[in-house]
């Protein structure tokens, strides 16, 4: 098959762009924006009429990593002008850039490895089930605002913290009235995620499965739905940990293996989401009370046990949506 792929490393502000075909490679860069991707759709369109054979839409494939808000507009574009779209977890990409022994981390290498790998899906006819499809308008609405109540609370504690630093009596009273009206927004927003969520059965039985775990509340179930997308991008629950950069990461010291760090790679929003419930869980719910001390009591330091619990409390909630059982303390061990 003579296909061109077109790998997208996506970032907050542009993405980078990968045109293989056969052994020719373009490198393009593209604001993540509007007019970058109509730019986009151009310069693949402009590379197809320059070659001599004869190609339909079905000859082109668009990769891209699943990254949240900043993906999602792109690949509903590609998909709206009825081209072919992959939407691939990381955690998948990177292991074929490790298997590829692809050793340069800039984002043009990362966007050829992206075309590769969706080469790879293809010749080994793996491809057709990781076709994008947009979310249904509620989900993305939920996505939006769990964002926009990210943003909020981010603003409140940076206001919050420069009110403890004041020492100006115009300023505290500026940064009062300026964490007052912050707190207003936040209601309006969470409002706004209640409406979304009743429009929604699929959504709200999500929201009962996630409740069903002690140490998981309603913020944070819509949070985990928001962050982790499409629960189908992941076969297993060490996937989805591996998404959150909760997976333990191997540090090696001459002939020392230490398994006692997080990789920090993932979605930082997600393991932000996940840090209070682990807190919360650790009083509340006896597994992970259980979970927790038994690390304690083998020397763990609590910053780690934490982190384990908030991966326990990961991998428990992808059990609850892949099952579509409420959680039951007593069949979960540790």
């Amino acid at each position: 098959m003579n296909m061109i792929y077109i790998g997208i490393d996506v970032s907050k502000n542009t993405f980078d762009v990968a045109i293989v075909d056969n052994n020719k490679i373009t490198n393009k860069q593209f604001n993540n924006a509007a007019d970058g991707f109509k730019l986009l759709l151009n310069e693949v369109g402009l590379i197809i009429s320059n070659k001599n054979d004869a190609l339909d839409r079905s000859d082109q494939l668009f990769t891209m990593e699943a990254t949240g808000i900043y993906s999602l507009e792109l690949a509903k574009y590609i998909y709206k002008h009825k081209q072919q779209v992959i939407v691939v977890n990381p955690i998948k990409t990177h292991a074929f850039m490790k298997m590829e022994m692809s050793r340069n981390k800039t984002d043009k290498a990362d966007s050829v490895a992206i075309a590769k790998y969706s080469k790879y899906l293809v010749d080994n006819g793996d491809f057709e089930k990781f076709l994008f499809t947009p979310k249904s308008d509620t989900f993305e609405a939920l996505q939006f605002l769990v964002t926009r109540l990210d943003q909020l609370s981010n603003n409140k504690t940076r206001e919050v913290n420069r009110l403890g630093a004041s020492i100006n009596k115009s300023v505290t009273r500026s940064l009062k009235r300026s964490i007052k009206s912050i707190d207003g927004e936040i209601v309006k927003i969470k409002q706004e995620v209640t409406k979304v969520i009743e429009k929604d059965k699929d959504l709200k039985e999500d929201i009962e499965l996630l409740e069903s775990i002690n140490g998981i509340g309603l913020m944070t179930a819509y949070s985990i739905l928001a962050y982790i997308g499409d629960m189908s991008l992941f076969s297993n629950s060490k996937q989805i940990t591996s998404y959150a950069g909760l997976n333990p990461s191997i540090e090696q010291s001459g002939t020392s293996i230490n398994r006692s760090s997080l990789s920090k790679l993932g979605n930082r929003r997600l393991r932000k989401a996940l840090y209070m419930p682990a807190v919360t869980a650790i009083r509340y719910n006896p597994v992970l009370k259980k979970m927790y001390n038994k690390l304690l009591a083998k020397g763990k330091a609590k910053k780690l046990a934490i982190a384990a619990v908030m991966r326990k409390l990961l991998v428990l909630a992808y059990g609850v949506l892949k099952s579509r059982e409420p959680f039951d303390p007593n069949y979960c061990g540790t």
